[in-house]
């Protein structure tokens, strides 16, 4: 969001008395020289609340994220979690809180993200080369690919006639808001899951059953 964008909704919520949760959860991936801050940064009324996690860029496994916002608030939510959801092991948090305070996550980060521009970019060569037909959209930064294939494409078919050839993607159909149809020829690749030396033979195969729908 632009600079004035951001302003607008700040002060939205507090002319409209609204809280805001900033779900900040692939933060970790943003690999802008200088990202803006998160919104919760530039919240002087304690509107925002501000989510994120570990799972993407650490541990999925782990399944600790972790909140900022008022202690009042937080100590609410904390006695309604426990309605639904005890906690994670305390052992894991004690250890990962360690490897916090001794910046080790640090270092990891840099090395994630050196792994995830180098994926990255093995996708968008592919990419340019195998299936040039589909136009790359949205932010660099993020932790999947969305493309738009060319109109007449029913992702969802393609979708399933590329399982056939172990080659997943996903269609973006499901992710549109409003009561018309969503377009149907948008689709999301993931490139975290697999060995990065299989990015581009994937790729190809895609191209390959793109090409006989």
């Amino acid at each position: 969001m632009s600079t004035a964008r951001r302003e607008q909704l700040l002060r939205q919520i507090r002319e409209h008395d609204q809280v805001l949760i900033e779900d900040d959860y692939d933060a970790e991936f943003n690999l802008d020289n200088h990202p803006l801050p998160a919104l919760k940064a530039s919240d002087s009324s304690g509107r925002v609340i501000y989510l994120s996690s570990l799972s993407k860029a650490f541990s999925p496994g782990l399944r600790i994220g972790y909140m900022v916002a008022d202690a009042e608030l937080i100590d609410e939510l904390r006695a309604l979690r426990r309605l639904m959801y005890r906690h994670p092991p305390l052992n894991n948090q004690r250890m990962l809180a360690d490897f916090l305070a001794q910046g080790h996550y640090d270092a990891h980060l840099r090395r994630f993200r050196e792994e995830h521009c180098r994926r990255r970019e093995l996708l968008y060569q592919a990419l340019r080369s195998d299936l040039s037909d589909c136009q790359p959209m949205g932010s660099p930064g993020a932790s999947a690919c969305w493309l738009a294939a060319p109109a007449g494409i029913d992702t969802q078919r393609l979708a399933w006639a590329a399982a056939q050839q172990s080659v997943l993607i996903e269609s973006g159909a499901q992710f549109f808001l409003g009561d018309g149809e969503a377009p149907k020829n948008f689709m999301r690749l993931g490139f975290h899951a697999i060995d990065a030396e299989r990015i581009r033979p994937g790729v190809q195969k895609l191209g390959e059953v793109l090409a006989g729908l």
